[in-house]
């Protein structure tokens, strides 16, 4: 019985190559090109530099959780500026310094603690950053104080 010449792979190939060649050119060296090479190595150090950049900060800054991601700030920038990174303070006071400072955080009963970022302006600067932590509790039915984030009394019936 013959093969047929359109299943010669030979032929099929249309190059007139022998068979071996064909099936196996996956196999064969070839010589990689120095572009590729170059690329090879200058991703991982541009990588390298990015996650460098990314964690280097500026000398009394720090970063903020909010409720969009984490902002930083750092001292002189504009409270205008911070104030449009962190939104709208939840309360304000005047420090011993007489700077005005502003509270930024978000409260929550659901977690058993929470962290305000209190940030102070001279002259219209970010002068100081520091944070305060506070524990949440609540009063339960029976008059006792009960951490955040603990059912305070039996749910309300489901209609």
């Amino acid at each position: 019985m013959s093969v047929p010449d359109s299943m010669n792979p030979s032929s099929v190939s249309g190059q007139g190559t022998s068979a071996d060649e064909v099936l196996f050119s996956a196999f064969r060296e070839r010589k990689t090109s120095n572009r590729r090479w170059w690329l090879a190595l200058l991703v991982p150090l541009l990588a390298g530099l990015a996650a460098w950049a990314s964690l280097h900060e500026v000398p009394g800054s720090m970063r903020i959780i909010t409720a969009n991601g984490i902002k930083m700030v750092s001292p002189g920038m504009a409270q205008e500026e911070v104030l449009r990174m962190l939104g709208r303070p939840v309360g304000r006071e005047r420090n011993a310094a007489g700077q005005d400072c502003f509270q930024h955080g978000q409260f929550s009963l659901t977690e058993p603690s929470t962290t305000l970022y209190v940030l102070c302006y001279e002259a219209g600067q970010l002068r100081e950053v520091s944070t305060r932590r506070y524990s949440l509790w609540g009063v339960g039915p029976d008059g006792t104080f009960v951490p955040a984030g603990i059912q305070m009394g039996p749910p309300p019936p489901r209609p």
